[in-house]
């Protein structure tokens, strides 16, 4: 493998984690931009390229002016917050507005329902979350609080804004306790001898408690067993980690209404 190969490889890799990282158009369309140069590169330098591009003629030019296209939309998307008319058109709405107390940009918007939940308290559990969280824990808490990806998930928008969104969801669900111990509880983990028997679960327990169920006694192996002998493809619940895993299958239950299904067959398995 050649070192100029390596180095587009490297370059595409780097485009994948940012956008994993930070999924937007930009980056995406950025993504697959470089992928598609990389593969044209490739060819081109494996063919003759003076035959190809007659081969392709018209096409040739197409592709070349799409590569273009999704560079420049790319460094566009990536370098728009830090041009200068962005920043004006930023900077007169807020001059026009009646003098108010500044928030930090990171600040949560919305409004406590209750004495107990301050914007200092808030404020306090939001830079908890975003400095302790990983992507995986972030759904882990949508999951817990019953939130919809739908309700709060937006193509465009940074992590940053994703717990801004869930926090102005709870408080609007009057949710901020609850909020507070699931944070609490991914952080932590509850011990296996705390969480209620198996008995004693149902599908009307709450989802946290089945999913702190399922992480504290089941492995990959098991998990993989009851979810074939449910009649669901294993991979049709994604891949990843076994919490991943887990809260795939659960949303998968919960959204066909066969949580019972699962419950009973852990039961039975007991």
């Amino acid at each position: 493998m050649s070192v100029i190969l390596i180095v587009k490889i490297l370059i595409v890799l780097v485009f994948l984690v940012i956008f994993l990282r930070r999924p937007s158009v930009g980056w995406g369309i950025g993504l697959l931009t470089v992928t598609l140069a990389v593969l044209l590169d490739t060819i081109m330098g494996t063919f003759d390229p003076e035959q190809l591009q007659t081969q392709l003629g018209f096409f040739f030019y197409i592709f070349a002016g799409a590569l273009l296209g999704g560079m420049i939309f790319w460094l566009l998307s990536v370098l728009w917050p830090y041009l200068p008319a962005t920043k004006a058109a930023k900077a007169e709405p807020a001059a026009e507005a009646a003098p108010a107390p500044q928030q930090p940009e990171s600040a949560v918007t919305a409004v406590p329902l209750s004495e107990e939940d301050s914007p200092y308290d808030q404020q306090m559990l939001y830079e908890q979350i975003q400095e302790r969280f990983s992507r995986e824990d972030v759904l882990d808490l949508m999951f817990d609080l019953e939130i919809n990806e739908n309700d709060v998930l937006f193509v465009g928008e940074n992590m940053d804004q994703l717990i801004r969104n869930i926090m102005n969801t709870a408080v609007q669900r009057s949710q901020m306790s609850a909020l507070a111990l699931a944070v609490e509880r991914i952080l932590t983990p509850p011990p296996p001898d705390t969480l209620p028997r198996l008995e004693k679960i149902n599908a009307a327990s709450p989802p946290t408690v089945l999913r702190h169920y399922l992480l504290a006694y089941y492995d990959l192996e098991q998990l993989q067993k009851m979810t074939i002998a449910l009649g669901i493809d294993w991979e049709q619940i994604g891949y990843g980690s076994k919490k991943t895993r887990v809260r795939a299958l659960l949303l998968y239950l919960y959204r066909r209404n066969r949580v019972a299904e699962l419950i009973d067959l852990m039961q039975e398995s007991q």
